[in-house]
Parts: C-alpha cells; sequence; structure tokens
C-alpha cells in the first residue's frame, strides 16, 4: 500500500509543480510515468498497482473520446478561418476600448462552451493580440479577458472543458440536466467575470494611442498561418506542444483553397442539438468531427496535427494512477477519518466543498483534484448538487492564478506575454475575479435549489 502512495505521490508532485529543474518532463510525460509505475508494482508485487489489464480497463473512453471530437471539431472552425473572419468583423466595427473588453470576455466564454476553452484560447490569442495592437491598445487586459472568459464561460456546458467531461462521467449527469441547472449559475459567473475585469483595468483600458487604425489584416489562409506582416510581439512564438493544437498549428496541403466555414458550423449545430437530445457525447463529438472531415473531402493530416495528443496521454495516464490509488482504499479512510472536521449540512457542506476546490485546483489542477476528491463529493448531503458545484467551481477556480488553468499559460505562451503577465501580475486580477464569480455563482445555486 504505501509504494502505491509513493508512486502517487511522486506522480502528483511531477503533475502540480509543471516543471522540475531536476526532472522538468511536464505534467504529461509525469503522468505517464505515473501509471507506468502502477502498473511496475503490479509486477513486483503482485497484490499492489494495477495489472495491464486493470489499468486499461480503468482509462474512461468517454471521456478521452469527448476530448477527441471536440478539439477536431474546432481545429475544423480554425482551418476554414472562423476566427479570423470573427476578428475582421469586430475590426471594422471600431468598438471602444471598453467594449472590445466586454466582447473579449463575453465571447470566448460562450465560444466556449461549445468548444473547449483551451481550443478556444489556442485560435483567439494570436487574433486578440493583433487586434489590440493595431488600435494602439494595451493587450494585457485583452488578453487577460479572453483566458478568464473562456475559462468562466466553458463552465456552461460538460463539454466545455475537461474536468466537466470528467464530472458528466463521474456523476451520470445528463448535459441537458447540467445545461438546465448549472447553465444560469455560469452565466451569472461570466458576466461578473466580465464585470470584475472592467472594474479592476478600467485604467489600464483607458489608456490607448491617439491615433486608431482598427482596419482589419489581410485575410489570410488558415492554412498558411497568420497574415504576412502580422506584427509579432518579441520573443512570441507559437503554441508549443504543449498545448492543444499546436503540434502543427499551420499543417494543410500546399496551395489548397480555405475549407468552407458552413460545414464545421452546421456539424457542431447538429453535435448541441443531439447532446441536448440525450446522445452519447463522446461519439457524438466524434461522429460530427468524422461528419465533417468527409464533407470537406480533402487530405485531414492538417486538421488531425492540432490535436493535442498530449492532453489526451495525460487523461489515460492520469485515470491509471488514481485507479491504483483508489484500489488500495485509502482516500475512502481519509474521507471517514476527516468526516468530523468536515463541514455538516448542505449548504455548508456545498461551501466546505468549494473551498477545497478552489484551493486543491491551485495546487494540483482542476482534473486531478477532482479524481482524488471523488469519494468526498459523493459523500455530500446531495451528491448530484456536489457535482453540479464542483463543475463550476473547479471551472472558475481556473481564474485564480496564471498556473489555475491550461487555458491562462496557453494564452499567455502563445502571444509571447509571458513578461508582461507574471504570477503576481495575474494574481492581482484573477484572485478577485475568482472570488467574485464564486460567490455570485454559488449563491444562485443555493438560492434556486
Amino acid at each position: 500500500m504505501w509504494s502505491v502512495l509513493l508512486v502517487f505521490a511522486a506522480t502528483y508532485i511531477l503533475i502540480g509543480a509543471r516543471r522540475l529543474s531536476i526532472l522538468p518532463i511536464g505534467r504529461p510525460a509525469g503522468a505517464l510515468a505515473g501509471a507506468c509505475g502502477m502498473v511496475l508494482l503490479s509486477v513486483v508485487d503482485p497484490g499492489a498497482g494495477l495489472t495491464p489489464e486493470a489499468a486499461f480497463a480503468a482509462v474512461e473512453p468517454n471521456t478521452i473520446g469527448l476530448l477527441l471530437g471536440m478539439m477536431l471539431l474546432s481545429a475544423s472552425l480554425d482551418m476554414a478561418g472562423v476566427f479570423e473572419r470573427a476578428a475582421a468583423w469586430v475590426a471594422r466595427r471600431r468598438l471602444s476600448p471598453v467594449r472590445l473588453l466586454y466582447l473579449v470576455t463575453l465571447a470566448s466564454g460562450l465560444a466556449s462552451a461549445v468548444l473547449l476553452n483551451d481550443s478556444v484560447c489556442v485560435m483567439l490569442a494570436p487574433l486578440v493580440d493583433r487586434t489590440t495592437r493595431r488600435a494602439g491598445l494595451d493587450r494585457v487586459p485583452y488578453l487577460l479577458a479572453l483566458a478568464m472568459g473562456a475559462n468562466a464561460g466553458s463552465a456552461l456546458t460538460l463539454a466545455g472543458n475537461p474536468q466537466n467531461m470528467l464530472v458528466g462521467h463521474l456523476s451520470g449527469i445528463s448535459y441537458r440536466t447540467y445545461l438546465l441547472e448549472a447553465g444560469p449559475a455560469a452565466l451569472i459567473g461570466l458576466a461578473v467575470t466580465a464585470a470584475m475585469l472592467h472594474l479592476l483595468l478600467r485604467r489600464r483600458i483607458a489608456a490607448r494611442a491617439p491615433s486608431l487604425d482598427l482596419t482589419p489584416e489581410p485575410a489570410s489562409d488558415p492554412a498558411q498561418g497568420p497574415a504576412q506582416g502580422a506584427a509579432a510581439p518579441p520573443g512570441s512564438s507559437r503554441p508549443s506542444a504543449a498545448v492543444p493544437g499546436s503540434s502543427r498549428p499551420s499543417a494543410a496541403v500546399p496551395g489548397s483553397s480555405r475549407p468552407s466555414a458552413a460545414v464545421p458550423l452546421a456539424c457542431i449545430a447538429v453535435v448541441s442539438v443531439l447532446f441536448v437530445l440525450g446522445a452519447n457525447l463522446a461519439w457524438t463529438a466524434i461522429g460530427g468531427a468524422t461528419a465533417a472531415i468527409l464533407l470537406h473531402r480533402r487530405d485531414a493530416t492538417g486538421l488531425f496535427d492540432r490535436v493535442s495528443w498530449t492532453v489526451l496521454v495525460f487523461f489515460g495516464a492520469l485515470f491509471i494512477v488514481v485507479a491504483g490509488l483508489q484500489k488500495t482504499g485509502m482516500p475512502e479512510q481519509a474521507l471517514r477519518a476527516a468526516s468530523p472536521y468536515l463541514p455538516a449540512g448542505p449548504a455548508m457542506g456545498i461551501l466546505g466543498l468549494s473551498i477545497a476546490m478552489l484551493v486543491g485546483c491551485q495546487i494540483v489542477s482542476n482534473v486531478p483534484f477532482i479524481l482524488l476528491a471523488e469519494s468526498y463529493i459523493r459523500s455530500q448531503p446531495d451528491p448530484h448538487l456536489a457535482w453540479i458545484a464542483t463543475a463550476l467551481i473547479s471551472t472558475l477556480a481556473g481564474n485564480f492564478t496564471l498556473l489555475g488553468s491550461v487555458a491562462n499559460i496557453i494564452v499567455v505562451e502563445t502571444v509571447g506575454a509571458e513578461r508582461e503577465i507574471g504570477f503576481r501580475s495575474y494574481a492581482k486580477v484573477g484572485v478577485p475575479v475568482t472570488l467574485a464569480s464564486c460567490a455570485a455563482s454559488l449563491l444562485w445555486l443555493l438560492l434556486v435549489r
């Protein structure tokens, strides 16, 4: 049992520390090492760890399939130039800085409710950066709006982010039920996020160059990358292989024309309707992505190159690591020992769970912490409400610190804003935004329950 705990602890150190100077392998590789460790234990000590068969059985295919399908659908939108066209439309409207801030926050949030928040950030970060630079605006408020809006808005649905997909699987809550019960609270959280960003960043967004040029950049073929002449910040880089859609962001068939935007939009609309009607989430998303590929009738290599396979590896390995720990019964024993000290009652229990989520998600990230806290969530007086609150708070908690969500890292690294948005500067905005949005969402959830 202690050998399993050692492997588990080592894995979570690799995951939680993100980068260790002595072993800078990253989170996906850390989780994969932990999974291999659990299987190796079963060879050394047949009573410990997981057998190869049990390890494969521990991987949850519905979550992996849903992630893959949504990544492919998001990538198909990007290759069709949907986000480029949207950015050009916004540029032509010559919006005020305040209106642009609200538009970026709310649009990224609503887009993330339909697509994955990480994918939305990968595709929109360069466009937001380019638009604000050409407008003579400080780009930092708008990059924060993109990241925090995408995080908050992704709480609207079970398909908005990886942790909500996991909650949907573990809880058995349907897409429609979650949308009806958590949707209003998530919308309130998104609205509060936008208002708090305006309040906290009002001085920065008021500072702008006297001469504005909001003329849209020449439209570029997404298959060819950014438009020629697009300004690139010093030290900027395209998304690395650690973020969704980044292994070859400009991959496409040379000389090919831009795919039709109507195809992926229609497929996403059909997929969303089927989600609400209760269809299997994973196969519906995969089926929608497959339909988009077939209807485009072109080589799909560029589309698959935009899938973040490292995220899928991370999830699959993490399922194995947590299953190895759960086999020992230690999480249940720890819960029984801590139960006398935990808040009692439906409302206080949800409050205690929310605080635990807010803190735990900063230490080991949201998905690992949800897997670890599954027994605690199921032990609540109202498990259904507890799962709803878990999805909401674990998502909104991503705005607390720069490392709280992969989407935050994606935005900062994609446009090379590491010097402008550091851990402290992000926290000055992220902490009050998160506390306010979590409080508002929880209050609504408890009042209408």
